[in-house]
């Protein structure tokens, strides 16, 4: 089928763009500048956006994605000291781009214009912008209270500034309370898959009475210890992910129909990866734990042929 023909292909990015209603030239650059940004930092992510997302979606998605990703690295690489100002320099320019509507960068640009067409409540980027510059100085959970509470401030508005983008205005309360079970889920998730990768930059994120609780030391993680307590600790943090992701399913029910097949896609990958962790039980502590190729491959393929047979809206 050509491009640009049909109700489920693949238009250009341009036809894209023109769906969503950016078109002055200066911001269709801006939308640009942030795809690529996008697709640098997360290529399969971007992959998925760009074949599962209704075009009159993508590319706010787009725009929220590579805001996510400029943040997260602006916050993330490297010395303390240097990241401080940085950090500062950032955070002013999107506290006064979201009262002004104008900024300096162009992935900023892009994402204050998706701001304010989708309506996207400003609240969800200010508790992420402060949650984020307490994130600097993280030094762990002592309690799964403090956990939850990062999800809260941290985890939830930033999952918000995609899921949100769905209506216009913001989803209501049920809609919300499914997409904090899902933030939960894969914050726990990224806990478990990123494990060795946080360990070595010294932060430790699962909650410091847990490791108590079994008896677990930081030296044994950081050592990879496989012992029981350590098995325990794995087990119990999975079978918590677990129920918060099974929560999830019901986010289907409330996600809009243009972006459904994405988060289909989202939740079995979440999923997925987590099976791997727990087939991986002990030596998550030793090696990071991905999606693999095979099954990602083919929930995106289910999508893009479910999408092509016009059943999107069903499920």
């Amino acid at each position: 089928m050509p491009e640009g023909k049909g109700r489920y292909d693949v238009p250009s990015w341009d036809r894209r763009l023109v769906a969503a209603g950016v078109r002055d030239r200066g911001l269709r650059a801006d939308y640009t500048t942030a795809a690529r940004v996008f697709a640098r930092r997360i290529l399969a992510h971007y992959a998925a956006v760009r074949l599962l997302v209704a075009p009159a979606l993508h590319p706010h998605v787009v725009a929220a994605y590579a805001f996510l990703a400029r943040t997260d690295d602006l916050a993330d690489q490297g010395p303390l000291q240097e990241r401080l100002p940085r950090w500062d320099s950032w955070a002013h320019q999107v506290t006064a781009g979201l009262e002004s509507g104008h900024a300096d960068d162009p992935v900023l640009r892009a994402f204050l214009h998706t701001v304010a067409v989708r309506r996207l409540p400003h609240h969800w980027v200010h508790t992420y912008l402060k949650a984020t510059t307490e994130e600097l100085h993280f030094t762990g959970h002592a309690t799964e209270a403090d956990f939850q509470r990062y999800v809260d401030n941290l985890a939830l508005p930033a999952l918000m500034l995609i899921e949100d983008l769905q209506y216009e205005g913001g989803g209501d309360e049920v809609f919300r309370s499914r997409c904090r079970s899902f933030a939960e889920g894969l914050q726990r998730l990224d806990f478990l898959t990123d494990l060795t990768d946080d360990l070595t930059e010294g932060r430790l994120y699962l909650p410091q009475e847990d490791l108590d609780r079994f008896g677990v030391t930081r030296a044994d993680l950081e050592l990879g210890q496989d012992t029981a307590g350590v098995a325990e600790l794995v087990a119990l943090t999975c079978r918590r992910t677990r129920k918060s992701l099974t929560d999830s399913r019901a986010l289907l029910d409330s996600t809009s129909p243009g972006f459904r097949p994405l988060q289909r896609a989202l939740l079995d990958l979440a999923e997925h990866q987590l099976s791997r962790v727990e087939g991986s039980g002990t030596s998550v502590t030793r090696q990071a734990v991905g999606y693999g190729i095979r099954v990602p491959l083919a929930v995106l393929f289910r999508e893009r042929r479910r999408l092509r047979a016009g059943t999107a809206a069903d499920a």
